[in-house]
């Protein structure tokens, strides 16, 4: 097992417990046509990005329940025996909030996309090391969770925020001197598959700019 050192160059995260506010998507979004297409996770992820100073580069996303809410439109339609909606079935997919940024900031450059339960950000972390190890570039990752659906309450059991999300654009550290292991800094209330990434966010919040993953 290789274990690489990582600096952290910037981080952002926020959560709420209903709906997110002030996503300010106007002005990441600037075309109204585009802005409307977009999904909740969509703009938590264009939010995240832009706190931390990323518009274009290697991205590795990560979504343990993706676009929950597209995919409920989609089943209520089939439930309902109504008509299935383009633009829900376009939005339903694992990289749909990736592209839309891709699209906004004309960002050409390789997306990977992680969903693996619980342990999402953990391995969305180790899919970005390994990314900025091979190319040697900046490296965008970022995980996003928006559950916020009609009834979810009914089901929902492992979460408080039902829109969440947190970034961090990181690379290789030149080496793995002061270099720290990742502190699992829980958030309470926090979907445990995002855990682990707020808890470099929090790391980097008091301080802390070079970790430690083992791949």
């Amino acid at each position: 097992m290789k274990t690489v050192a990582l600096n952290i160059i910037s981080s952002a995260k926020i959560y709420a417990p209903q709906k997110l506010e002030n996503l300010d998507e106007k002005r990441l979004a600037p075309n109204m046509m585009m802005r409307r297409r977009l999904t909740r996770n969509s703009k938590v992820m264009l939010f995240l990005s832009d706190k931390c100073g990323f518009e274009n580069g290697k991205i590795v996303y990560g979504s343990c329940f993706s676009e929950l809410e597209e995919t409920a439109k989609i089943a209520n339609a089939v439930l309902e025996e109504g008509m299935l909606s383009p633009t829900s079935f376009q939005n339903s997919v694992y990289n749909t909030a990736p592209s839309y940024f891709s699209l906004i900031n004309k960002d050409t450059d390789e997306i990977i996309t992680i969903s693996s339960g619980m342990k999402t950000s953990l391995d969305t972390l180790k899919t970005a090391a390994l990314q900025a190890l091979v190319s040697g570039e900046k490296v965008l990752c970022v995980c996003v969770e928006c559950i916020n659906i009609k009834n979810i309450e009914e089901i929902n059991r492992c979460t408080k925020f039902l829109e969440a999300g947190v970034a961090v654009v990181l690379e290789i550290a030149k080496d793995e001197s002061e270099a720290k292991e990742i502190e699992l800094l829980h958030v309470e209330g926090i979907m445990d598959s995002l855990q682990d990434l707020m808890s470099v966010a929090n790391m980097y919040e008091n301080g802390i700019r070079k970790i430690k993953v083992e791949l």
